[in-house]
């Protein structure tokens, strides 16, 4: 009874999980076909909802390691779509005749401008001087301002930058550095190398920084005037970090401690090392992309899953009674257990992801049919409702168990092997797989036990004839 009442929590528990999933307004996220229309928080991928496609070719200097050029440009892109709210897009390398481009493909977007300026601008990451920090959730403005010419470019001096983790945090700073004989600014071009570590001389992470010879110079000389001080490191108009000056540096080597978790401090390092886009890109080309094939269509795919769900769940009432009652309701329960854990992941569903997800609706049935022919085992041979419940869970776990570990284990291999949409079908059967196991062996296993007597025994001993003891 105990044990009953432990799943009975868990159950409604995982139910109440995956409905906020649903309802909770978790993004901006706005889709427009078919039941997706009342499923704001499940992101569609291109062959469902269109979207753009832009393609870059990069100027890859003679002898420079493309590989990690390549790499690098593609973590500062990944970074800028995700702070200006496209993280639904997808980044990545193709190769063309020999040639190694960039591509952005960016689903529901149709004016991409803002998006090619992000992706088309090499940034800037700099270094500056804090002269004060105030809290404000409007941005401040500077009074009095003067130009600075470094190398040929005029710099307002002043200027309030933001801070990337607290948006009412503003930077008062001097972007330009004036000592010595000529006013100068360190920049990304400047470090050469960003490295997370732990602390070796005490508690938490650093970040390690290399730097040329020209931006040991010029981070010697910064340095040895602003001990005491902050100096912030701004990429793109925000303050990643604004560590205090606590000697001079002279060695070309920086240490930025007080860090508190490795995945911050490996965050920071990304930051600093891939700000600056290494290369220029070129635009090969841009696309507008209509769903692969058609909204019609994929209005027709969703309607066609939901009327082979409804002929399934009649068939099972009215071949098992009220046991398939409980069967549709535990496929209904890992339907929505799906869908919220796709909008509570953020996962994007394609065409493949939603073959996976039909194709739950059979492993879910399937488990469902081999436990109850096991309870109509057990009824047949005598056994009242609620014990043969007990014996056919009991018999058919491991059964269950093995099946579903091993498509979900085929699942895994899918995603890690294959790339693109395919990978949508291997998330939306994991998920789903999993789903129908728990739905199997917990849900349904609560639901019956606690109406067992719903089930009526003579339903399935019709032409059976019972001898004493209670064998055939």
């Amino acid at each position: 009874m105990k044990s009953r009442r432990i799943l009975l929590i868990l159950s409604v528990a995982v139910f109440i999980f995956a409905l906020l999933g649903i309802v909770l307004p978790l993004s901006e996220n706005k889709n427009n076909i078919s039941i997706f229309k009342y499923l704001p928080n499940i992101k569609l991928g291109l062959d469902i909802q269109g979207g753009s496609s832009l393609e870059y070719s990069m100027a890859i200097p003679e002898g420079a390691r493309a590989e990690e050029i390549v790499n690098n440009v593609i973590a500062v892109l990944r970074r800028r779509l995700d702070s200006a709210g496209y993280t639904e897009a997808v980044v990545s390398e193709v190769v063309v005749g020999g040639e190694r481009r960039v591509r952005v493909e960016i689903p529901g977007i149709s004016d991409t401008r803002r998006a090619e300026e992000l992706i088309g601008s090499k940034g800037k990451l700099y270094f500056a001087e804090v002269i004060e920090t105030i809290e404000s959730s409007t941005p401040p403005q500077i009074t009095r301002n003067r130009k600075v010419k470094v190398d040929g470019e005029e710099i307002d001096l002043y200027s309030y930058v933001r801070d990337s983790r607290n948006p009412n945090v503003w930077y008062r700073v001097k972007n330009v550095f004036e000592f010595g004989t000529e006013p100068f600014q360190i920049t990304g071009l400047d470090v050469t190398d960003a490295r997370a570590s732990l602390n070796p001389q005490g508690g938490g992470f650093v970040v390690n920084l290399s730097f040329s010879s020209q931006g040991k110079n010029k981070f010697e000389l910064a340095t040895a005037n602003l001990i005491g001080k902050q100096i912030a490191i701004i990429l793109d108009d925000e303050v990643i970090i604004a560590p205090v000056v606590r000697d001079k540096i002279s060695e070309g080597r920086a240490e930025i401690s007080g860090i508190e978790s490795v995945q911050e401090a490996q965050n920071i390092a990304v930051l600093i090392k891939s700000g600056n886009l290494p290369v220029d890109l070129i635009k090969f080309q841009e696309n507008t992309i209509g769903p692969t094939l058609g909204r019609d269509v994929v209005t027709t795919i969703v309607n066609a899953g939901i009327i082979g769900l409804v002929i399934v769940m009649v068939y099972m009432i009215i071949f098992y009674g009220w046991m398939g009652f409980v069967a549709d309701i535990a496929l209904l329960y890992n339907t929505l257990l799906l869908l919220g854990v796709l909008s509570w992941s953020g996962a994007i569903l394609t065409l493949p992801g939603l073959a996976g997800i039909i194709l739950t609706f059979g492993t879910t049935v399937d488990g469902n049919v081999i436990i109850y022919e096991r309870i109509k085992e057990e009824i047949r041979v005598g056994r009242p409702p609620l014990t043969a419940i007990k014996f056919g869970f009991d018999k058919v776990f491991s059964t269950i168990l093995d099946a579903n570990i091993t498509t979900v284990l085929a699942g895994i291999v899918l995603y890690f092997l294959t790339s693109g949409s395919i990978r949508g079908f291997a998330v939306t059967l994991i998920i789903g797989v999993l789903g129908s196991m728990f739905t199997n062996l917990v849900v349904t296993r609560v639901i019956l036990e606690g109406s067992s007597n719903m089930i009526k025994p003579e339903k399935y001993l019709k032409g059976i004839v019972v001898g004493k003891g209670g064998n055939e």
